[in-house]
């Protein structure tokens, strides 16, 4: 009997780092945040750790709107946010 596999991408993390070849030399991050892909445009961001600067904040949000992602939901001070790109 023939097996047919498919794989999904359900979670992410995305690593901020101070230098373009941070993630390629293994250099520590300034920042990692964890993404749970909820559908192919609404992703869970949690697990914040180090420090997620507006700049970085800038640049998770671009990134999720080149890759299709239309809604960003997350909690922030125990409220639960939703975010349209």
């Amino acid at each position: 009997m023939p097996v047919h596999l498919a794989i999904t991408t359900e979670v992410s993390s995305v690593r901020a780092y101070d230098r373009p070849d941070g993630y390629a030399n293994r250099l520590p991050y300034s920042a990692i945040v964890t993404i749970s892909h909820l559908t192919d445009t609404t992703v869970y961001l949690h697990g914040a750790i180090g420090e997620v600067s507006r700049p970085v904040w800038a640049a998770l949000l671009d990134l999720l709107r080149e890759r299709g992602v239309t809604t960003v939901m997350l909690e922030r001070h125990g409220k639960m946010k939703t975010i349209a790109l």
